[in-house]
């Protein structure tokens, strides 16, 4: 590597390769080390990036994410290894497809457009707490992730779909998590594929999943009267440029990463969200009170309601590290580096550090709020669902459905903790391993 460039200090490769198996072993553990020695951005190796940039500052990744961000592009992993299953959809491609093709998305995530999509959100969720287990522990998980699945069925096909059908399509989702984690987290075995099938049985059944969807669309197609759903809102789209709507394989692709991506990091949340509150006595009780005196409706639009999701978030955000790559030469802060470094920008170690936070380990909602209490609109240093123009397009709709969520399970639960601590479990998203809580009806 030339000496014209200045990366920040950190580790040699020697020191990157021995630090790896503790990575793998305990990614936050490690970095939360490694953040602490180097003072928050350090440079290391990684064996198929070459010297990378790990940053938890904030100003550094605001940098990456928002005032430069035409200079950066999803990384490799993003782009190929789960986009060979879920497709070419809004979240994976770069530059001037993801720029048209998010112009041609966004209105259906307007406030405007999820509002007329409540009345079908606050259904799906009251039937399925309806269903929940209670008097005894267990783990809500599960729960929150099948939850946040339903809500996102319904809202995409405001149909009656049988059970079987969504259960299958549950199933294939949290198989090809499973996969995809595996296949991250051990690229090795990506030599063994061909001997043991494993990716060609996966390929087979997302075809199947794939079929399904290609019938849906097709009926919906056919069909004149108006389903008030997300599908809609899709196939009614048209592109700035030609007038014309999304291909068929298109909108298959970003149906396929809408329901991926939106059920896993909602349910996580919730799950992380269900035993911060069952864990904080003062918040558990202002929460109650909040709700006694809130319809379920309004909820979205409640400033403490909003404040908890936004804590939660916090301490525990979906996605908890992310990847840009630099497509030129660039520099930061006294920093300089080459096209083609990966720019691997911290969020869980940004949210967590406290030279941005006050008592940063603490589940404090009231820090979201104005001394009048509503929600500061000025907060800094926090990335729950990115920043910039790549901004989750889904942000509202996630946040509405939590606010939902949050406001039946309380008004028809009592939630207490069971003395288990939830282990974090930072894969593709940081979800949660075994979330023990005890549930009986009010």
């Amino acid at each position: 590597m030339s000496n014209k460039y200045h990366f920040p200090a950190g580790n040699t490769m020697l020191q990157s390769l021995a630090g790896s198996f503790k990575l793998i072993k305990d990614p936050i553990g490690y970095l939360s080390i490694e953040m602490e020695k180097f003072s928050g951005t350090y440079s290391g190796f990684m064996p198929d990036k070459g010297r990378v940039i790990v940053t938890q500052n904030s100003d550094f990744v605001n940098y990456v994410l928002r005032e430069n961000h035409t200079n950066y592009k999803k990384a490799k992993l993003d782009t190929d290894v789960v986009a060979k299953q879920l497709g070419t959809s809004l979240l994976f491609v770069n530059r001037d497809d993801w720029r048209r093709q998010r112009r041609l998305i966004q209105p259906a995530f307007h406030h405007a457009s999820i509002h007329k999509l409540y009345e079908t959100v606050i259904s799906t969720i009251n039937t399925q707490i309806a269903n929940f287990p209670q008097g005894e522990q267990i783990d809500v998980y599960p729960l929150m992730r099948k939850l946040s699945f339903s809500v996102l069925i319904n809202s995409l096909f405001n149909i009656d779909m049988s059970s079987q059908m969504t259960d299958e399509l549950f199933r294939a989702f949290v198989e090809l998590q499973a996969f995809m984690t595996k296949d991250v987290l051990q690229p090795f075995r990506r030599l063994l594929y061909p001997l043991t099938g494993e990716e060609k049985k996966l390929i087979k059944q997302w075809d199947g999943i794939r079929d399904m969807l290609r019938g849906i669309v097709a009926l919906r197609r056919a069909d004149e009267t108006g389903h008030n759903d997300l599908l809609d809102m899709l196939l009614n789209a048209r592109y700035e440029d030609t007038g014309q709507g999304m291909s068929e394989e298109q909108l298959i692709s970003e149906l396929l990463i809408l329901l991926f991506a939106g059920h896993e990091t909602t349910g996580s949340t919730l799950s992380w969200l269900l035993y911060l509150i069952a864990s904080n006595h003062q918040v558990y009780e202002k929460l109650m009170s909040t709700i006694e005196k809130t319809d379920m409706l309004d909820s979205p639009r409640d400033s403490y309601i909003n404040a908890i999701i936004n804590e939660g978030m916090r301490l525990y955000p979906s996605v908890w590290i992310n990847e840009r790559v630099a497509l030129q030469d660039d520099q930061f802060g006294g920093f300089s580096f080459p096209a083609g470094t990966s720019i691997l920008t911290y969020i869980y170690g940004m949210h967590r550090s406290e030279s941005y936070w006050e008592n940063a380990s603490a589940f404090n909602p009231e820090r979201f709020l104005t001394p009048e209490g509503v929600i500061d609109k000025n907060i800094k240093n926090y990335f729950p669902f990115g920043a910039g123009p790549r901004m989750c397009v889904g942000n509202n709709f996630a946040m509405a459905e939590m606010a939902f969520v949050l406001h039946a399970i309380f008004k028809t639960f009592h939630i207490s903790t069971t003395g288990a601590t939830p282990k974090e479990w930072p894969l593709l998203t940081l979800r949660p391993h075994e979330v023990i809580l005890e549930i009986k009806k009010r």
